[in-house]
């Protein structure tokens, strides 16, 4: 409940300021960002931040960071589009809301998948395995829009 408010929090001032203010970021390194935030979640999800610096970065504070990063993404894509300011703000509550809905959805689906996946006797070998990949999908995201971004400037 939190976190997920948290990040639909950050998701959805940013989104809203990014489009309305007009202001705009590289989709490049906000892309690379969210790469990040994947590779983040993963080393979380490992327990690695404990053991390599003694610490555990503050959990909520991460969540409400990438929540504002990611509504960054969606407002740099939408405003590549030419929209007419008539009924601007409600279409963008509009689509926000329907983004978090979809959000909610995907999200309610994977914690029941993993909820039955967790009573399995090889949940903790193979959730390794998963954050391995997941961070791996993360740093290839990066790579792919750091790429981008240097090759198109």
């Amino acid at each position: 409940g939190l976190y997920v408010t948290l990040f639909a929090v950050g998701h959805t001032v940013t989104l809203l300021l990014g489009v309305l203010a007009e202001i705009t970021i590289s989709s490049y390194v906000i892309d690379a960002i969210i790469g990040f935030s994947v590779v983040y979640k993963a080393l979380d999800n490992l327990g690695a931040f404990q053991r390599w610096f003694g610490y555990q970065p503050n959990t909520k504070a991460a969540t409400l960071i990438f929540g504002l990063l990611h509504g960054f993404g969606l407002a740099t894509k939408i405003q590549e589009y030419e929209i007419s300011p008539d009924g601007l703000i409600p279409n963008l509550i509009a689509f926000n809301v329907g983004v978090e809905i979809g959000q909610l959805m995907a999200l309610s689906a994977i914690l029941i998948l993993m909820g039955f996946w967790r009573q399995t006797p090889s949940f903790w070998r193979h959730a390794y395995t998963a954050n391995v990949a997941m961070m791996s999908a993360g740093f290839l995201l990066m790579g792919y829009q750091i790429s981008g971004l240097f090759l198109t400037a």
